[in-house]
């Protein structure tokens, strides 16, 4: 009887205890994968970014952020009266659990109302950025609406284990979406191909050491994925405009290319001695809209003058469809 009080006696000694940022509650100094403070019993302050038991068929699994860091919040009890975009501060120890850093309060006597700032605006992702782990927790964007950058569906949507896994192309990076089916969210109109915008929390599932991979975007509901539809021509094709641009100014030139259905897509940028220097696209499965901002693959502003852009298609039955820009990088105006 003892060891089943001990933990609620010392939770509810901590009640009320001067709350750390996020950050600091999940901190790896080590890199190791495994948060600092693993056992420990701390207090902290976020905003809650979706419903209770939006990520758990019993109990309570949910996710709150504040302005460093965002966290998993497991329980077996909380206040029925929780919403997202309210602000709560919460005592509790925190665990481990597959590579995802949770805090998990005892009762809900740790769980105090703060107040209701609304939901956070959620980190948007830069093309070919994936979610990693200083966004875990966190409320975030894939595919920017304002700059027409939208992801692109790998693999067809697979079940597994209550929800459907699927992966989806931010530029020439692969996310791994989970969608739980206790998000109710509807796939049906979800294929290979299939352009959207996702918004979702950041999380993760890695039962390997060092933890250091398994990172996921989760959708929390039907309104948090977009499908779209853009004008794009359904015949091969690649277009530019902005071009000459100066990149050193912050400029970009958007590209666009498109082909026939089932057509996977290589773009390549060549200088003129016939070096490849920036694969914009690798076995792409759709076509695509984007701004590009100049850089090669190794992240460095390509120099003034002229280049080749490569659009390479290849059909389902092996045909090689090719078509070529020239692209200029110019000096800023003076």
């Amino acid at each position: 009887m003892i060891k089943v009080l001990l933990p609620m006696i010392l939770l509810c000694s901590l009640a009320g205890a001067q709350a750390i940022t996020i950050a600091e509650a999940r901190i790896d100094s080590d890199g190791d994968g495994i948060p600092d403070k693993l056992g420990e019993i701390v207090t902290i302050s976020g905003i809650v970014t979706c419903e209770t038991t939006l990520f758990s068929t019993s109990g309570y699994s949910f996710y709150m952020q504040d302005a460093t860091a965002g966290i998993n919040v497991y329980a077996f009890e909380a206040p029925s009266n929780m919403q997202p975009g309210e602000q709560w501060e919460l005592t509790g120890e925190i665990l481990a659990y597959n590579g995802l850093t949770e805090i998990s309060p005892g009762s809900v006597d740790d769980y105090t109302y703060v107040g209701n700032p609304g939901m956070p605006a959620p980190i948007q992702l830069v093309r070919n950025q994936p979610v990693s782990e200083s966004i875990e927790g966190m409320l975030i964007a894939a595919g920017d609406q304002g700059l027409t950058q939208w992801l692109t569906v790998a693999t067809a949507p697979s079940s597994a284990g209550g929800g459907y896994n699927l992966d989806v192309w931010n530029g020439q990076t692969i996310i791994p979406v989970r969608v739980n089916e206790t998000t109710g969210i509807d796939l049906s109109a979800v294929s290979v191909g299939t352009r959207l915008f996702l918004l979702g929390i950041g999380g993760q599932y890695d039962s390997t050491e060092p933890y250091d991979s398994g990172y996921q975007l989760l959708p929390r509901s039907q309104s948090d994925i977009i499908i779209f539809n853009p004008s794009v021509g359904d015949y091969f094709h690649l277009d530019v405009s902005g071009n000459p641009f100066a990149p050193s100014m912050g400029e970009t030139m958007q590209i666009e290319y498109s082909g026939p259905q089932g057509v996977r897509f290589n773009l390549v940028l060549f200088d003129r001695a016939g070096r490849d220097l920036a694969h914009l696209a690798t076995n792409a499965p759709a076509g695509d809209v984007f701004n590009w901002d100049g850089k090669d693959d190794w992240n460095e502003y390509l120099p003034m003058g002229q280049y080749l852009l490569l659009l390479e298609g290849i059909s389902p039955d092996g045909e090689r469809l090719t078509t070529t820009e020239t692209v200029v990088i110019a000096a800023p105006l003076e």
